[in-house]
């Protein structure tokens, strides 16, 4: 499946004119942002059919994307004599990668676990102790 964004919804979301390297560049970093969205959430090919979660992954795609165009070095800070430039370090990794929060919007409603955990107190405890810090030995 190719990538839902395109060119044009990368250079809508983008605060300055993209040269023509940033946008073969950013065609290519889109299809590999979708690539991404897909290895951590799987079910986003199933749900991309729904136009209101399709431009969501739009949005997060360009985000994702916008990141590596605006600092494709990585770079963190800059001072040249008495000039001093500082990025926020969210962005200056210069690295496709998704954000907890971007991932959790891309979660969210379908109905996958995120890896959380529910105490279920119908159980009966078990009692022993531990021996070693990685040996329990439950009581009898």
């Amino acid at each position: 499946m190719s990538s839902p964004a395109v060119l044009q919804d990368l250079t809508n979301r983008s605060l300055r004119p993209l040269s023509e390297q940033e946008q073969t560049v950013g065609v290519v970093l889109l299809e590999d942002a979708w690539n991404l969205i897909l290895s951590q959430r799987p079910s986003a090919a199933d749900r991309i059919a729904d136009a209101a979660f399709k431009a969501l992954v739009v949005q997060v795609q360009c985000a994702v994307v916008l990141r590596v165009l605006r600092n494709p070095e990585g770079k963190l800070e800059e001072q040249i004599d008495d000039y001093r430039y500082r990025l926020d370090s969210a962005t200056s990794t210069g690295a496709l990668y998704l954000t907890d929060a971007e991932l959790a919007l891309l979660g969210a409603g379908d109905g996958e676990s995120d890896g959380a955990w529910t105490v279920n107190g119908s159980r009966k405890p078990v009692v022993g102790w531990w021996e070693t810090p990685d040996r329990w030995v439950p009581s009898t």
